[in-house]
């Protein structure tokens, strides 16, 4: 299940250069923030605004000294580009895994859930569990890829449903409820970004190596979430998932527990220093993923389409803690959405590959040819073949790809049948399948649906004025309503074959470690 090329991306990334740095200034207690980036022995705990108004504040600074900071910029870019190497692209940053999950709770219906999710008390936790997965990578431990995928998600469903009864009202357990929420929404994530945009990225911007970091930049400098936590973990009862679990041969230890809890949200505050510094950079770079990364129609994998899964893919969980769920019931969604026109024709563009998400971990020898088919006119099995993005046993994101291209303005239709099988080994009671049309000739046109605007990448790309605003709280809603779940590949898309939970910060030669060494260097000297 663990890729090494993955961990190895996560080292080069700005989150673990920062990470790495602080390590020799020893081990707070999880109750208490851990200082960064400066400090040293006696130094107080950092407040929750010191290091994220780092950047905001920068004024205050004596003129001189930032004046060499901006010199000294270009130098270190320089650099940094010639002792690391570009790194391999991969999913969402730390911060973009907690805003998805804060976004994921406004789609929840009032009820239950989204009360328990809501409270305030909770939120903080679901978020620590929205980067509980990175934490491993920070700690350099193998928990890290291993808590990306289903199979801990499931051992984790069936850890609390031995441990506590529902409906899972005392305090312990809404905050393991809370916990696994987080740990979940990170894994579907994870698979629907890398598969949807991450692989967009790589089309129209030409490299997605930064992506997940320059997303990070470009959120907390647009929409300024208010994403910083203190480090918490339940490492006993972790552990004890860990090493009660029939899917998972690995169990790390409590101190590798609390130590990743801590190194996280120093890469948490690390990011919320310099995020303004690096934005332009990473912008002007990817101009078409700065774009769009937080657009919520038609554009699938940003961070609002994203929630829409993960929104679903809870509602899901909350059925299977109760032993009332279904595997034919917990269908996420798909890509195209069912009835969708304009779906690409040329195999070899991004926009050919379609998805289907589950509510339940698919077990991958199940993905077969028999189990997962496109059909064409006339109900004619169209050649085609199905995949996970990574190299898991089991995931939730499968994707569908002709393995040539389509015809103009036909519809199209995939079918997943009942030989696939979840986790626990449930099969799907009836097929499951939805239709799209693709779309017309370019001589057709006027006949047909209006195509989207094609992207042209501007000449000189620059951001839009910046304009941030805080994004408040997600609301409980009414606290009565009942919780209705219902229903609701190759290597292709910029990522490695053979395993990998898709998540890392973005190689550290770009400009945006650039800024990142030389706040970490002011930082030190003051």
């Amino acid at each position: 299940m663990r890729s090494g090329s993955h961990r190895r991306r996560w080292r080069r990334s700005v989150s673990w250069q920062l990470v790495r740095g602080a390590r020799a200034r020893g081990t707070a207690s999880r109750v208490h923030r851990v200082p960064v980036l400066g400090g040293g022995a006696g130094a107080q705990p950092s407040s929750r605004r010191g290091l994220g108004a780092l950047g905001r504040d920068r004024h205050h600074a004596p003129v001189d000294s930032w004046n060499v900071l901006q010199r000294r910029a270009g130098v270190l870019v320089a650099l940094l580009a010639v002792s690391l190497s570009p790194s391999t692209a991969a999913a969402n940053g730390v911060v973009s895994h907690m805003h998805i999950s804060d976004l994921a709770v406004g789609h929840l219906p009032a009820g239950e859930l989204r009360a328990l999710l809501s409270d305030p008390e909770l939120v903080d936790i679901v978020r620590a569990g929205s980067v509980f997965p990175d934490s491993g990578y920070a700690a350099d431990d193998d928990y890290g890829e291993i808590a990306h995928w289903e199979p801990f998600t499931q051992s984790y469903v069936e850890w609390i449903r031995a441990s506590f009864e529902p409906p899972y009202d005392s305090p312990e357990a809404r905050r393991h409820v809370a916990f696994l929420m987080g740990q979940a929404s990170h894994g579907l994530a994870d698979q629907v970004f890398d598969s949807l945009f991450m692989a967009r990225v790589d089309q129209f911007d030409g490299d997605s190596s930064d992506l997940d970091t320059g997303a990070e930049t470009w959120l907390l400098t647009e929409h300024d979430p208010d994403n910083q936590i203190e480090p918490y973990v339940d490492e006993v009862a972790l552990r004890d998932v860990f090493e009660g679990s029939a899917y998972i041969d690995y169990a790390p230890t409590t101190d590798q527990l609390v130590y990743g809890s801590e190194r996280i949200v120093q890469a948490i505050d690390a990011l919320y220093a310099v995020a303004t510094f690096a934005y332009e950079d990473y912008w002007v770079q990817m101009p078409w993923g700065a774009t769009h990364y937080y657009e919520a129609d038609e554009v699938p994998g940003s961070l609002p389409h994203i929630a829409t899964f993960v929104s679903a893919y809870w509602q899901a969980l909350w059925e299977r803690l109760h032993g009332r769920d279904t595997l034919a019931a917990h269908v996420l969604g798909t890509w195209p959405e069912d009835g969708a026109v304009n779906f690409e024709v040329t195999r070899e563009r991004i926009e050919t590959r379609a998805m289907v998400a589950f509510g339940h971990g698919i077990a991958a020898e199940t993905l077969t040819d028999a189990n997962v088919r496109l059909f064409g006119p006339g109900d004619e099995v169209v050649p085609s073949s199905a995949r996970f993005i990574y190299g898991s046993s089991h995931a939730n994101a499968v994707l569908v790809r002709p393995d040539g291209d389509l015809a103009y303005d036909t519809e199209y239709r995939i079918e997943v049948g009942t030989g696939l099988e979840s986790i626990d080994g449930r099969a799907l009671e009836e097929p499951f399948s939805f239709a799209f049309r693709t779309r017309c000739a370019p001589d057709a046109l006027d006949e047909c649906p209006p195509l989207p605007e094609p992207w042209e990448r501007p000449e000189d790309p620059m951001p839009p004025p910046r304009d941030a605003g805080t994004r408040p709280r997600p609301d409980a809603g009414p606290a009565d309503a009942g919780v209705d779940a219902g229903p609701a590949h190759e290597p292709d898309a910029g990522a490695e074959d053979g395993g990998g939970g898709g998540c890392s910060a973005g190689g550290a030669g770009g400009a945006g470690g650039a800024w990142l060494a030389l706040l970490a260097f002011a930082r030190r000297r003051r």
